[in-house]
């Protein structure tokens, strides 16, 4: 995978990675300081500048994934377990919007993604729709506290652990998600457009998220029971 340009770095990984540490920190329940999540996304940004020059297609957002949750434990001091999530789900949404956005924007200007990487101001520019949506989906979400799990925007007091079933679980569901994602964006990066797995994947994404959210209400209620027994 080639270089990408510095420009495009400045005026689309960091806007980027903004959204998504943003996005991962409203899921978990926590409030968005914009100080770190702007250093955060400077360093992610450059890292995954690096990456894309020297790891192959589809490795490069596996390690990204790591940085990032080391990003939301150690920087953003987010709990181990729910930086895992926050992490692996922005990175899903992500991934799931430009599989859904990217093929309209491509079929609209009548160019292939290959086309688009060599022309570093469509590069930029054609990706601002689907960080805007994906920043409408977090402003809504943290505007009205709409998460996956709760944390310091509920209460001070809200109780932090997740037990290592729950967490299988959920990293479970969650790294199908960004199997299926990494797939799909090799198989548009091959040109070999598979309309069988973006349908998969959205169809992963919303019943994932559906039931994610069921689960988590339901373990919130157990653990309610069990504060009552005792």
């Amino acid at each position: 995978m080639g270089q990408m340009p510095l420009s495009a770095v400045i005026f689309y990984s960091i806007p980027e990675e903004i959204i998504l540490f943003s996005f991962g920190v409203t899921i978990v329940g926590e409030y968005i300081n914009f100080k770190i999540i702007f250093i955060s996304s400077i360093i992610t940004a450059f890292i995954s500048m690096l990456l894309r020059a020297c790891v192959p297609f589809g490795l490069h957002s596996i390690i990204g994934i790591l940085v990032l949750f080391i990003l939301f434990w150690k920087l953003l001091n987010i709990k181990p377990w729910k930086a895992i999530i926050a992490s692996l789900f922005s990175v899903i949404v992500l991934l799931f919007l430009e599989t859904i956005i990217s093929p309209i924007i491509l079929n609209a200007q009548n160019i292939t993604l290959e086309e688009l990487w060599k022309d570093t101001f469509k590069r930029i520019y054609l990706g601002y729709p689907t960080l805007f949506v994906y920043a409408s989906i977090t402003w809504f979400l943290y505007s009205k506290q709409k998460f996956l799990i709760k944390g310091t925007r509920v209460s001070n007091n809200v109780e932090n652990e997740y037990n290592s079933a729950n967490l299988f679980v959920t990293l479970i569901i969650l790294f199908q998600g960004v199997f299926l994602a990494v797939i799909n964006q090799h198989l548009d990066y091959l040109g070999k457009y598979s309309f069988a797995i973006k349908l998969l994947c959205v169809i992963f994404f919303i019943s994932s998220v559906f039931f994610l959210n069921e689960y988590m209400v339901v373990m919130d209620k157990k653990k309610a029971q069990n504060r009552d027994k005792t």
